[in-house]
């Protein structure tokens, strides 16, 4: 029986585009995009709070793995993100009334997190700024972190867990398979990866605040949505976790060829994430969305810039603009993405 995240993906990206569902989901994510676009932007008529609801914030730009389905240029500069940048990101969002909109910070984007060197300092201030926020009666985003675990010693689960302030954690398990997970996440070794998911989950379900995990499985598109195919060892660790969420490859803004997505019509009136995010570097650059890895999108710079006049920035607006307009082609970043 295909999980909730199965369907969702099947109606997403399998469906065939000429059929009335999926008219119909494409009339309501343009519908939402329009209301927003009118009511935050055009009209301004709330004006104590914005149309973002998520941030992802990137503590490295670099990554340990070199995976075929990620756009992310391993030739740009290795920056990790300073302490006094994060400390005035999270200041702009909890002293900015507007971004009480903000649900969701999710500690990931292209770089992988658990390789910044002083991982545990930076959990402990968005820790203080989460306890900061609750003194005030100030509900703060729920955090979630995304990583490929092969940096996932024991020592870094522990620190994770003794933050606190994680409230769910995913781990990237591609192909279906130890085989077909080493060939598409180049550089990661199955024994390893199992090792310490399996450390991670058992520290875990100990822990007095026990985070809930989950697994995002990227698969080649002649595989079916399920895990009936799937060898019996890479099932056994997606029911290690509360859940798992299985997906075909996007082309992250168009950086990254999808042969089976060559010919097909992308949303031309909307989309959620450019309407609905903003993304942390760790220079302090803010970037539209979680699809622009490499740095194609950015809007303003924190440490020079308030974050809701980086989020109302001329190019940000124009760009919204440009898709009620249904000029996405317009976009450098937009024309050639696929992400629904």
């Amino acid at each position: 029986m295909l999980n909730f995240f199965e369907i969702k993906n099947f109606l997403v990206q399998k469906i065939k585009r000429k059929t009335f569902l999926w008219n119909l989901i494409e009339y309501i994510q343009g519908t939402s995009f329009l209301l927003n676009y009118y009511v935050f932007y055009k009209y301004k008529l709330i004006k104590s709070k914005t149309s973002i609801s998520e941030i992802n914030i990137e503590l490295v730009s670099y990554c340990n793995l070199r995976c075929k389905f990620c756009s992310l240029d391993h030739e740009k500069p290795k920056i990790r993100m300073t302490a006094d940048i994060l400390k005035q990101f999270l200041e702009n969002i909890l002293e900015d009334k507007h971004f009480r909109s903000v649900k969701t910070i999710h500690l990931f984007n292209g770089g992988e997190v658990l390789l910044h060197p002083k991982l545990e300092e930076f959990l402990g201030i968005i820790k203080h700024y989460k306890l900061k926020a609750q003194a005030r009666n100030i509900k703060f985003p729920y955090i979630t972190l995304l990583t490929n675990a092969i940096a996932l010693t024991e020592k870094n689960s522990q620190k994770l867990i003794r933050s606190e302030i994680i409230s769910s954690i995913r781990f990237s398990m591609d192909g279906g398979s130890r085989e077909k997970f080493e060939e598409i996440r180049i550089g990661a070794k199955w024994n390893d990866f199992v090792k310490n998911i399996t450390i991670f989950c058992e520290l875990n379900k100990k822990s007095l605040m026990p985070m809930k995990t989950g697994i995002i499985t990227l698969i080649e598109y002649e595989k079916k949505l399920n895990t009936k195919w799937m060898s019996e060892e890479f099932k056994k660790l997606l029911n290690m976790v509360d859940g798992y969420e299985l997906r075909y490859a996007h082309n992250w803004g168009g950086d990254i060829e999808v042969e089976e997505l060559k010919n097909k019509k992308s949303f031309k009136t909307s989309c959620s994430l450019l309407m609905n995010q903003l993304v942390l570097l760790p220079n302090g650059d803010i970037t539209v969305c979680c699809a622009d890895l490499n740095s194609k999108g950015v809007i303003g710079n924190i440490t020079k810039e308030k974050l809701i006049d980086i989020c109302y920035s001329p190019k940000r607006v124009e760009m919204l603009n440009k898709f009620v307009k249904g000029k996405k082609s317009e976009i450098d970043l937009c024309k050639d993405c696929e992400t629904f």
